[in-house]
């Protein structure tokens, strides 16, 4: 060690029992200078996958990605003529759809997962809807059909 027990004045220096540091490895490279290699390696990563929901009117457009987190909402001009709680009240109506649709692509995704690994498809079914509460692509379609056509029977354009 280049740190002496006792200092100028004689007087014994406890700390420098823990210095640790070898001579002059001030700029010595860390362990961790191994990994750097890995960082440099590139992957490319497919974009995310995506799912968006429009409704019939055509005004409110939600766009969430697989996990069902909203990625990005589009509003056509007609939105104006509507009043604040209606807006909101249908980008939630929307993003709910959206999000129905992410999750119900994490059903198939996982589904055909299991499959590849010689899963039994009801024993999988059953989980995925009963204690991961995903809907079925099926469900998700049904859903929407079924809120567009009781929401929007009236022709709300």
């Amino acid at each position: 060690m280049a740190t002496s027990p006792h200092d100028s004045d004689g007087e014994r220096d406890d700390l420098a029992a823990l210095d640790f540091s070898a001579a002059g490895d001030e700029q010595a490279e860390s362990v961790l200078d191994v990994l750097a290699g890995y960082a440099e390696e590139t992957v490319e990563d497919e974009p995310p996958q995506v799912f968006t929901v429009t409704n019939p009117p055509g005004t409110v457009t939600v766009t969430t990605y697989l996990d069902g987190r909203v990625k990005h909402i589009d509003l056509s001009p007609k939105v104006t003529e509507m009043t604040e709680a209606d807006l909101a009240d249908e980008i939630v109506v929307i993003a709910r759809l959206a999000t129905q649709d992410a999750r119900s692509a994490q059903y198939a995704h996982m589904l055909e997962g299991m499959r590849q690994q010689g899963h039994d498809d009801v024993a999988t079914r059953d989980f995925l809807t009963r204690d991961l509460d995903l809907p079925t692509p099926e469900q998700a379609k049904e859903a929407r059909a079924q809120l567009f056509s009781t929401r929007y029977a009236g022709g709300h354009d």
